[in-house]
């Protein structure tokens, strides 16, 4: 490569790179539990970072970090930075399974917060977290989840149940 070209490109990398948009501050949380067990797994993403906590719900268990990483994918990231908590719903459930697949969501942002449950039901903007950090993290800490399953299971039940506040009938 010709001197020229190299720092023509250089400029042009530094250029694109210095237009990313800052991700907005956000915090999400899924909670995966295991109820025969006592025990339960934080899965935290920022706009910064993933941890995974381990939790001992038994007596004098204490909780530790066992995976954490800042290396996250920046679109993912940006889109669920960018999710209008106001447009989510609290309950979002397909009636036809009740297999206790329930995932629960905390997500915090511009100081609201608002969780979410969810019972083998795919939700298009808060679900792919899911897809997200199973990509990210080793395998012995990939949640169970199958994208798939979920909307093929909801269209087969045609109906799903869905509640935007608690205060619904």
């Amino acid at each position: 490569m010709h001197k020229a070209n190299f720092i023509i490109l250089s400029i042009l990398l530094t250029t694109l790179s210095c237009k990313r948009e800052k991700i907005e501050p956000f915090e999400l949380s899924v909670v995966d539990y295991n109820y025969s067990l006592a025990y339960s797994v934080l899965y935290k993403l920022t706009n910064e970072k993933l941890t995974i906590t381990f939790r001992g719900e038994l007596e004098n268990e204490k909780d530790s970090v066992l995976y954490e990483t800042s290396d996250l994918p920046y679109n993912e990231l940006m889109k669920l930075s960018q999710v209008n908590l106001d447009s989510l719903g609290v309950y979002y459930s397909n009636p036809c399974i009740s297999d206790g697949d329930i995932k629960v969501y905390k997500f915090k942002k511009n100081g609201i917060t608002k969780q979410i449950q969810m019972e083998n039901y795919y939700h298009k903007d808060i679900s792919p977290v899911i897809e997200m950090i199973n990509k990210i993290v080793p395998e012995k800490f990939e949640m169970y989840y199958d994208k798939n399953d979920l909307i093929e299971a909801l269209e087969q039940c045609g109906e799903s149940y869905i509640k935007m506040s608690w205060d619904e009938n």
